[in-house]
């Protein structure tokens, strides 16, 4: 279907749990080389990875931080993506006294073997979670984390809708770093929206960013309008949503091209 809506690339989301949160769930227990050849017979392009962990197990410890099958995938797909998203580190419970300073440092060091094998390795933009300690929360300490270690940024829209920051002002800030974007629509305190039909202004987003530094955009977002069960939707409706939303968003990347 995704190929049918006229995508020839996709972010690969890898599969994830922990107690309450879980990422990519239709891809349990499916095997490495299964998923593969899934996406191979679909005619599609892995563009990137992305790699889901992110929960650190312990204070002292980066365990948690790497999915342990992106190995497996980068091995299995034979190439490697275009860009490599990891999420920023967070841990369980209420971690302060220099606690993120002296693991910065850990984190970095671990995706070195990525960054020698891909140029685009980014992290993510994470809201605040209840009961969580995450730091690089506001653009402003992402920014400076990034620049100080040479790493890309994936921009999530709704991560920063959802803690009331203006993701154009976000943007505005981050752009020189923004090498990919997760990009979904927000509605009163829905996350996920189908773009254009949430309250976010993606025409005056896109006119923030750095073109020439941007490698890709993943729509992030439900199918279905609001109200819409998807389980109810025919194939060819929801071709037809995917497709609009491709259009969509071109037209907001044309249309930002020209104003540069």
């Amino acid at each position: 279907m995704i190929a049918a809506a006229g995508f020839a690339n996709i972010e690969l989301d890898l599969f994830w749990e922990r107690k309450e949160w879980a990422m990519a769930q239709h891809l349990k227990d499916v095997p490495v080389k299964r998923v593969v050849k899934l996406v191979e017979q679909a005619g599609l392009h892995v563009s990137s990875i992305h790699d889901g962990g992110g929960v650190l197990e312990e204070p002292g410890s980066i365990r948690g931080f790497i999915n342990p099958s992106l190995d497996d995938y980068l091995d299995a797909l034979g190439y490697v993506p275009e860009a490599l998203v990891f999420h920023t580190p967070h841990i369980e419970g209420e971690h302060r006294n220099g606690w993120w300073p002296r693991l910065a440092n850990h984190i970095v060091s671990a995706l070195e073997p990525y960054r020698r094998l891909c140029d685009c390795v980014t992290v993510e933009n994470m809201p605040a979670f209840p009961g969580y300690t995450v730091p690089l929360i506001t653009p402003e300490e992402l920014n400076d984390f990034a620049r100080q270690y040479g790493l890309g940024i994936t921009f999530d829209t709704v991560h920063y809708a959802q803690i009331d920051i203006d993701i154009n002002e976000a943007a505005r800030k981050l752009a020189g770093q923004i090498r990919t974007i997760h990009l979904s629509d927000y509605l009163a305190g829905r996350t996920h929206v189908f773009i254009g039909e949430g309250k976010l202004d993606f025409p005056a987003f896109f006119t923030q960013l750095d073109p020439g530094v941007l490698q890709a955009v993943t729509l992030e977002c439900s199918i279905p309008a609001a109200g819409q069960n998807q389980q109810e939707m025919s194939r060819v409706n929801l071709v037809d949503r995917m497709r609009t939303a491709h259009l969509r968003l071109q037209g907001w990347l044309e249309n930002s091209i020209v104003l540069e």
